[in-house]
């Protein structure tokens, strides 16, 4: 069996070290490097070489898979680094532009290889946007909470524009979009309210809440580990490698 040969951007953060651990793990897949922006030593992962340079390390390694969990400035030239060398980007990163997904897509077409962007890998959280979507046309009048660490650069999360941006797409009626009865302190992403929590003692959860007359129902998921990322990961791995472009969502691979 051939193995799918990995590298991993953001190999010393959180996901990205998570990501080297399962990658090396499994079966099918080989881990060839970590691309970091600076050598620490006392970070324990797994026995493979570490660049600082993106070029540097794809050339040297010629993976088939580039992982990306770093910051959307580093991202950017990660991800047009390993299309212009006809590596495939798995891109866990948020922040982007919808424009730069679009010319991502494009790209990624003109070199005839696939890409998965993906703003949440955890299972349950693609079963809190397909639920959702079930849910609003009945209840439209919805608001969405969402909770992360402290770190977290963007707000809203990339989880939140996704499933705000579903619940507007599977509305009866879009021309009223939600119904929200008060101002609020909330970022309106296609007529819905989004409430960003950035506190310590969070990683990743999400709310969306449902009201109507007499009655309220509340979609929740909550990550306790970055563990729950990594069945995810290793499916876009897995995944990407069949299709042409980019495709805007782990989902796609589910349902």
């Amino acid at each position: 069996m051939k193995k799918i040969k990995v590298a991993v951007a953001g190999a010393y953060g959180k996901m990205g070290s998570e990501t080297c651990k399962s990658v090396a793990a499994a079966p099918d897949m080989e881990l060839l490097a970590g691309i970091v922006h600076t050598r620490r030593q006392e970070v324990e992962l797994p026995n493979v070489p570490y660049y600082t340079n993106i070029r540097e390390c794809l050339i040297d390694t010629s993976p088939d898979v580039l992982v990306d969990f770093t910051h959307a400035e580093a991202a950017r030239q990660n991800i047009l680094t390993s299309i212009e060398m006809g590596i495939r980007p798995i891109i866990g990163t948020t922040g982007f532009q919808p424009q730069e997904l679009v010319d991502y897509d494009r790209r990624l077409r003109d070199a005839e290889i696939g890409g998965l962007y993906a703003p949440n890998f955890a299972i349950g959280a693609l079963l809190m946007m397909k639920v959702s979507t079930m849910i609003v046309p009945f209840l439209s009048d919805v608001e969405i909470i969402e909770y992360h660490h402290p770190g977290k650069k963007d707000a809203p999360s990339g989880t939140a524009k996704k499933t705000a941006e579903k619940l507007f797409n599977a509305m009866k009626d879009k021309s009223e979009k939600a119904h929200f009865h008060h101002p609020g302190k909330a970022e309106f992403i296609d007529g819905i309210p989004v409430h960003s929590v950035r506190l310590p003692g969070f990683i990743a959860h999400q709310e969306v809440i449902f009201g109507g007359q007499g009655e309220r129902l509340t979609i929740r998921h909550d990550t306790m580990s970055r563990e729950s990322f990594m069945p995810g990961v290793l499916l876009g791995i897995r995944s990407i490698q069949s299709v042409n472009g980019l495709v805007d969502g782990l989902e796609h691979f589910l349902f």
